[in-house]
């Protein structure tokens, strides 16, 4: 009689600064996309719950927001998701890219008396020879107690199979928790903005990805065919004339580009209707911010 595996499920935070490839870790560890991914700054906003299951247990990941200090009400959001994050996690993995030499006190004093397994997980390896990484390996190994660290890139599947073993061995013996064909608990609607204001951050200059975000008004299932209709709030009308574009090239593109994603997401035909709509300091405001959450 073959021996009974036993499982080990829980929840783990990925926690780190902004751009470190905590988004790419999760899309590459589910094998499929739940959180966007972009290099412009605080581009996860909200916590994204992502699913792994297999016949060793089963790993909730929540992918929260960049760790920065906040200046406006959505930035406060964000780091209390952080927060939320480090208090509900059986185990924390903080990432950190080897281009980034920042001693990063500010980051790691959100550890102190949490009382929970931290690994030190450094991204992008795959740029730097072995030698390099070992000098990085070494220059943090004593910046806090971890119980592990663990050189990957999520980008190039490096050595993604050891720290899912890893965490495997560090989350308590429990049963799934969720459906074995659930990967993530995100609603439908969340999804949709998500993508769209992925597009819009990958094709947006820089001062824009601060000031955007996205409010999906409506989607209707039309069976052969999805409606979607979503609109792009920018804070003033210099920012609205960059994101219409010359002749409505730049909305044309996100929509372009966003539909595909959708229609691979929904496996039908998408038509994608996009608004641009001027709320001035929405990142201020606890309607606005409590009506993206719906």
């Amino acid at each position: 009689m073959a021996k009974k595996i036993k499982k080990h499920s829980g929840y783990v935070a990925l926690i780190g600064r902004t751009n470190v490839g905590k988004s790419t870790f999760l899309n590459a560890i589910l094998e499929t996309k739940v959180s966007i991914v972009s290099n412009k700054p605080q581009t996860t906003r909200k916590q994204i719950l992502g699913i792994k299951t297999t016949k060793y247990g089963q790993i909730i990941f929540f992918d929260s927001p960049g760790i920065h200090k906040p200046y406006f009400k959505l930035n406060e959001r964000m780091m209390k998701d952080v927060h939320a994050s480090l208090v509900d996690a059986d185990l924390v993995l903080y990432f950190m890219e080897m281009d980034d030499q920042r001693e990063d006190d500010f980051a790691i004093s959100l550890f102190e008396n949490i009382g929970k397994p931290i690994f030190l997980v450094i991204n992008k390896i795959d740029k730097y020879n072995k030698a390099k990484v070992l000098e990085k390996i070494d220059r943090f190994k004593d910046a806090y107690q971890w119980n592990e660290i663990v050189p990957l890139s999520a980008l190039k599947n490096v050595n993604m199979d050891l720290i899912e073993e890893l965490i495997y061995n560090y989350l308590p013996e429990n049963e799934y928790f969720y459906p074995e064909e659930e990967w993530t608990l995100q609603s439908e609607r969340f999804y949709v903005s998500e993508i769209i204001r992925e597009k819009v951050l990958n094709s947006a200059q820089a001062e824009l990805p601060f000031t955007t975000t996205v409010k999906v008004e409506e989607i209707t299932d039309k069976e052969k065919i999805m409606y979607i209709r979503a609109e792009i709030y920018v804070e003033s009308n210099s920012q609205k004339k960059i994101l219409v574009g010359k002749h409505g090239n730049f909305v044309k593109h996100v929509g372009e580009t966003a539909r595909k994603d959708l229609e691979d997401y929904f496996e039908k035909q998408v038509y994608l209707d996009l608004f641009i709509k001027v709320v001035p300091n929405w990142r201020n405001s606890p309607h606005i911010l409590s009506q993206l959450d719906e």
